[in-house]
C-alpha cells in the first residue's frame, strides 16, 4: 500500500496550518497522573563556562576591531579568534584552580583595556 503525494502534501500542509495558528494538538501531561512538565537543564563545567566566555570575548573583539564586517566573515573571525586565545590560553582554561572570575579580569585587562 503506498501514499499518494498528494495524501503527505494535505497533511503537511493541514498541520503546517494548525501550527500557525496555535492549534496542534499536542499530548497533554496529566496533572493528575503526577507527571510534571520541568524545563530542561543544561550544567556546564567550570572548564566548558571558560571556554563558553572565551567565545564571547572573541566576538566583542571581533566586533571591535573589524565594525561592519560581513556577517559570514564575521563569524569566521569570531572562530579562528576563539580557536587562538583558546590555544594561547589553555592551560589556564584547564586549571580548576582559575576562577571563571579571574580568568575574566586577566583577559578582560589583556584584550579589552
Amino acid at each position: 500500500m503506498g501514499i499518494s503525494q498528494f495524501t503527505v502534501h494535505n497533511v503537511l500542509r493541514t498541520y503546517a496550518r494548525q501550527d500557525r495558528l496555535g492549534k496542534v494538538h499536542r499530548p497533554k501531561v496529566s496533572a493528575r497522573a503526577g507527571a510534571s512538565v520541568a524545563a530542561d537543564r543544561v550544567n556546564l563545567s567550570p572548564t566548558a563556562q571558560k571556554v563558553q566566555w572565551v567565545g564571547n570575548l572573541a566576538a566583542a573583539l571581533v566586533d571591535r576591531n573589524e565594525p561592519g564586517i560581513d556577517p559570514d566573515a564575521r563569524q569566521a573571525r569570531i572562530r579562528s579568534t576563539r580557536d587562538e586565545l583558546l590555544t594561547r590560553h589553555r592551560d589556564e582554561i584547564a586549571d580548576d584552580g582559575v576562577p571563571l572570575q579571574e580568568l575574566e579580569a586577566r583577559l578582560r585587562a589583556l584584550y579589552l583595556d
